[in-house]
């Protein structure tokens, strides 16, 4: 449980870093987002995409991207500290193909059609 808990609080800081460096990433395509990870102006500038703006950076690089780097993090943590699964390519690969891929684009189409706003039109 201890480990668990270690993970999840040295993980956080890794998931609000990433999503202020996509903030950053898209600005000089013309997406304006707030560096702050959460709150109302967040949302707002999320509800004024047009459906494949929110499927690359709500689904791809927000979500799945962040997923691979927080797994990849965690296991690497695991790995060096409790001596658990091992690191190799083959999950590395296989994390990089179903986070931003699948699960990304995944997440984009479900977060387009069950948000607020304006998403039904």
């Amino acid at each position: 449980m201890a480990e668990f808990v270690v993970e999840a609080l040295l993980a956080l800081p890794v998931i609000f870093l990433w999503l202020a460096i996509v903030s950053i990433l898209v600005r000089p395509f013309g997406i304006r987002l707030p560096l702050a990870s959460f709150g109302a102006k967040r949302t707002t500038a999320y509800l004024a995409f047009t459906f494949p703006q929110y499927l690359i950076v709500g689904g791809v690089l927000s979500f799945g991207c962040g997923m691979l780097i927080v797994t990849t993090f965690s296991r690497y943590i695991e790995w060096k500290y409790w001596h658990g699964s091992s690191l190799t390519t083959e999950k590395l690969l296989r994390d990089a193909f179903q986070y931003p891929l699948l699960s990304g684009v995944l997440f984009g189409v479900v977060g387009w059609f069950t948000r607020g706003g304006n998403s039904a039109k």
